[in-house]
């Protein structure tokens, strides 16, 4: 197929001022040249042929979404995708969820320059470009289109809006393609923002394989990024706070241990008081066990002024014990300033 048919095929309309045009699932676009297509061919092949066409052009499909999609803003003016918004922040109104949304890319110069994710509900005005929208996209065919981009060297921030837009997707697939971006074939950058989208949006089947690669991946700095993503896991919480636990517990890197001890602190509160105190007395490096009193100092008073007393009062490490009193002396609880007070009243 020619890039002239390619072109050509079902145009709508020609470059206008104000051309617009609107069907069921697809956006309503101003100050383009518009055509749209069915994606018989497949996406890769679509984009491959925009990719010649010789001036700037944007290419886009709709893709259903997990648990509603929502840019976080919403306005009535359109979306500008050439250069700068003419609205400010005070046009801007509370943002609506949408069970599907538009992926948008930009192509010139024979590569893929940009993607936006938008509403379904948003104007879009195109500055005149040419626009061709594509219809019958299956969403495993996107979503395996978009990983494959993420996977080469693209920019960081191309390739972060790619890895994002394969999370939205609601399709099995979507983890599927995370979990292989996550692996360690690929560069450490991608496989920690994998890694963040595998937890913030797949629900348990990504809380599984993050599960995985925090107990089998053998790259320490992987798994120390692991234990802030295990944070963001809604489904199931519970778990996720278990295999912090046991990261701070067991993890082979002290590294590791010490960050695992943050967030549990951070994630679970007063419940995992006794691990930490635990580690404090028994962990075999002494900045983890320095760490651990350091993360006990970070729960929600009174909690956090009684396990220090405790640690200060019972720990057999003096350097354990003198970080306790430390942490102690930052407090504002009464308790801590009567524990110091005696303290420093013993002969």
């Amino acid at each position: 197929m020619t890039m002239v048919r390619w072109m050509q095929s079902s145009v709508l309309t020609a470059m206008a001022l104000a051309t617009v045009v609107g069907f069921a699932q697809q956006p309503v676009v101003e100050h383009a040249q518009v055509t749209v297509r069915s994606a018989e061919h497949g996406l890769a092949a679509e984009l491959e042929i925009a990719k010649h066409v010789g001036s700037p052009v944007w290419v886009g499909w709709s893709i259903p979404v997990q648990g509603g999609f929502s840019s976080g803003w919403d306005t009535d003016h359109p979306v500008m995708l050439e250069g700068e918004s003419r609205y400010s922040d005070g046009d801007h109104k509370q943002s609506k969820r949408f069970d599907h949304s538009f992926i948008l890319l930009r192509v010139a110069g024979g590569s893929v320059e940009k993607l936006r994710v938008e509403q379904p509900d948003r104007q879009l005005d195109a500055g005149g470009l040419q626009f061709v929208w594509l219809n019958g996209v299956a969403p495993e065919d996107s979503v395996r289109t978009l990983a494959a981009m993420a996977k080469k060297d693209s920019a960081k921030k191309l390739r972060d809006s790619l890895v994002f837009a394969v999370s939205i997707h609601e399709t099995p697939v979507a983890t599927e393609a995370l979990a292989e971006l996550a692996s360690d074939s690929n560069e450490l950058e991608v496989r920690e923002k994998a890694a963040f989208w595998l937890a913030n949006q797949r629900g348990a089947e990504g809380f599984k394989v993050i599960q995985r690669l925090a107990q089998k991946d053998e790259d320490a700095q992987f798994r120390e990024k692991l234990t802030f993503d295990l944070t963001l896991v809604k489904d199931p919480a519970s778990a996720a706070l278990t295999e912090l636990i046991r990261m701070a517990h067991q993890d082979s890197s002290p590294q590791v241990r010490k960050q695992a001890q943050f967030w549990m602190a951070t994630k679970g509160g007063k419940q995992v008081a006794g691990d930490l105190r635990e580690q404090a007395e028994n962990d075999p490096n002494e900045q983890v066990r320095k760490q651990a009193v350091f993360a006990l100092s970070q729960l929600q008073e009174p909690e956090a002024s009684t396990q220090l007393i405790q640690v200060a009062s019972t720990n057999k490490d003096p350097v354990v014990r003198k970080q306790a009193v430390f942490w102690l002396g930052q407090s504002h609880d009464p308790r801590a300033l009567e524990y110091l007070t005696k303290l420093l009243q013993q002969p």
